[in-house]
């Protein structure tokens, strides 16, 4: 499935970031769980989410990413989530929060606190 232009506007921003190469709908297996992100670097293993209210704002939706979100996380992944509002509204915002997640990744100790 190819992805929407919500996605598309997201990844495009994604772009200016050096060292990020975000990648759609690539699949990730997890030791508990095998899913389909919207955006994926396998590399720095950061997965990039478009979180519309309309597919993610129901109880069971809710649950369900929760879970999903917290499995990636405990499998050493970094997972963003950025809403409607701010891809197409706050570029500036979606830019800064992507280039610290590269750079998190990228700098020794994989972690600003594990350079001291």
């Amino acid at each position: 499935m190819p992805p929407d232009p919500f996605e598309s506007v997201l990844r495009h921003l994604a772009l200016d970031v050096p060292g990020l190469r975000l990648v759609p709908q690539r699949v990730v297996i997890g030791t508990r769980q095998t899913v389909r992100p919207d955006l994926v670097d396998d590399d720095l293993r950061i997965v990039v989410e478009a979180d519309s209210f309309e597919w993610h704002g129901g109880r069971a939706d809710l649950r369900r990413d929760a879970r999903r979100y917290n499995l990636l996380v405990v499998d050493g992944w970094i997972v963003l989530r950025f809403s409607w509002e701010d891809v197409m509204f706050d570029p500036d915002h979606v830019r800064e929060v992507l280039t610290a997640a590269a750079q998190m990744r990228t700098h020794v100790g994989r972690c600003p606190s594990c350079a001291a």
